[in-house]
């Protein structure tokens, strides 16, 4: 059975520069869910560049996810996140990455490529950070 984990908010900036070194070139699915908009497909199998979070500046705490390659280049801001969730598969792999916002919106990226990205070579050893509380 597939589990959900959430990743603390003091480790988003460690995770996601993981993320990035580790992932860099998997193809992605972006999906986001909110009120506005409704659920919309806002990139496919597009490589992933790396997701940031702003430290400066008037957007400090928001995520910027950037995909793409030479032909395709596509960034999606993500105003106030208040929670990151990782998805993982029976396998070990990860299966998406949720980002819910304060607005009661959520970002999904979904990783595309099989065998897929390990989630224990992201989350580091507990001498890096402490475990992820368990998700809803």
């Amino acid at each position: 059975m597939a589990r959900t984990m959430e990743i603390p908010r003091q480790h988003w900036a460690v995770y996601f520069e993981r993320l990035g070194r580790q992932a860099q070139t998997y193809p992605v699915r972006i999906e986001v869910e909110n009120q506005d908009i409704g659920d919309q497909e806002m990139a496919r199998r597009l490589p992933l560049v790396g997701i940031d979070l702003e430290t400066k500046g008037s957007e400090i705490g928001d995520l910027e996810v950037t995909v793409g390659d030479a032909d395709q280049n596509f960034m999606h801001h993500i105003d106030d996140p208040t929670r990151v969730y990782l998805k993982v598969e029976d396998s070990g792999n990860i299966d998406c990455i949720e980002i819910e916002d304060a607005a009661n919106g959520k970002t999904l990226i979904f990783f595309e490529r099989h065998p897929g990205l390990p989630a224990t070579v992201l989350l580091g050893s507990s001498a890096d950070q402490e475990e992820p509380a368990p998700g809803p």
